[in-house]
């Protein structure tokens, strides 16, 4: 980064990268290989092909710096080793995502590995469709189920006035028979 087109803004970032732990160099590649994992690799970006490659990566850009010593970046580490091996498990589910393919030796950038497959996306598309389509008809199910059972209330409520209404009248006329109490 530093040269005759540095500006003194990169070279005290540059500075102040230079002075992160191991700790944070390894952390540091662990935010960049989870954002990877979750996003994509960015055109031009390389997926380490190691342990060793995680190690001495170098990109200023990514805010990733080498890490000189070989014995701090080891899976049996006492103090780095299980960031270590959360580096290795990255690196490993983004190989299986995104990395080689059969018959590579090295890893490529994503961008000229990715291929459009038009089938995949049919049947997805088709399953999706076909998702939609359960979907609205159960709620299309579930919404005349509760529009019927919302009319029987309505009737039962409708009938029920109906009987209170019978009820008083039959007590009115009782009441005007002399010598009839109503009971109750």
């Amino acid at each position: 980064m530093t040269g005759p087109h540095s500006t003194v803004t990169d070279l005290v970032a540059e500075a102040g990268l230079k002075r992160q732990t191991v700790e944070q160099r390894i952390e540091r590649r662990l935010e960049v290989l989870r954002e990877w994992l979750r996003e994509g690799i960015p055109a031009g970006k390389v997926i380490p092909k190691s342990l060793k490659a995680a190690r001495v990566w170098d990109d200023v850009e990514l805010g990733i710096l080498p890490i000189v010593s070989p014995n701090e970046f080891t899976t049996t580490h006492t103090l780095h080793g299980s960031l270590v091996r959360d580096v290795a498990g990255l690196l490993t589910a983004l190989k299986n995502r995104f990395g080689k393919s059969k018959g590579q030796s090295t890893l490529v950038p994503v961008a000229t590995t990715t291929k459009f497959d038009r089938k995949a996306f049919d049947r997805q598309l088709e399953a999706a469709v076909s998702q939609w389509h359960s979907e609205r008809d159960q709620r299309l199910h579930e919404k005349k189920r509760a529009d019927a059972a919302e009319i029987r209330s309505i009737m039962l409520l409708e009938e029920n006035k109906q009987k209170d209404e019978l009820i008083a009248d039959l007590r009115r006329q009782l009441a005007t028979h002399k010598g009839l109490k109503v009971v109750e």
